[in-house]
């Protein structure tokens, strides 16, 4: 994940600066979230012959950080992929499972996902999963605004 993160064009629109001291807090973020709330993100994995195992990214739900509190309290809804396998299909076919299972398993009544406004390839992403544009809010780290897509269960 650490690799992936440091991809310039990864870090491009994400909400977030990237750098080492963000890349090293990842992971017990992560893990404290999970022992939190008993959900998180997801490690995504290839079943692909031949890159069968490789780590591909991640997906999957978890609240927003503090300083992006006006985002509301819904879980966040989110994905960040290896930029060797954007344009596969992967982000929205692992959305997906992660926006049905917050409804299902869940039982969440609404999820968000919060998009830098340049990043075409994520706003198609929450258009495929029926997610909507419902306000922008600033962001203070990166001195702009992001959208807040939502959906209801």
């Amino acid at each position: 994940m650490a690799q992936i993160n440091r991809d310039p064009e990864v870090g491009r629109y994400l909400n977030r600066p990237v750098d080492a001291q963000a890349i090293a807090a990842f992971y017990g973020l992560i893990g404290q979230h999970w022992d939190t709330h008993g959900f998180g993100p997801w490690a995504l994995e290839s079943l692909e012959p031949g890159l069968d195992g490789r780590f591909l990214g991640f997906a999957g739900l978890a609240y927003a950080p503090p300083f992006l509190a006006e985002a509301g309290t819904a879980p966040e809804l989110g994905w960040r992929l290896d930029h060797s396998v954007w344009g596969r299909g992967l982000a929205t076919e692992a959305a997906r499972v992660a926006r049905d299972d917050a409804f299902v398993r869940l039982a969440l009544p609404e999820v968000i996902s919060i998009i830098h406004p340049e990043n075409e390839r994520s706003r198609r992403v929450a258009l495929k999963l029926g997610m909507q544009v419902s306000r922008r809010i600033e962001n203070p780290l990166i001195g702009r605004e992001v959208e807040v897509w939502q959906l209801a269960a």
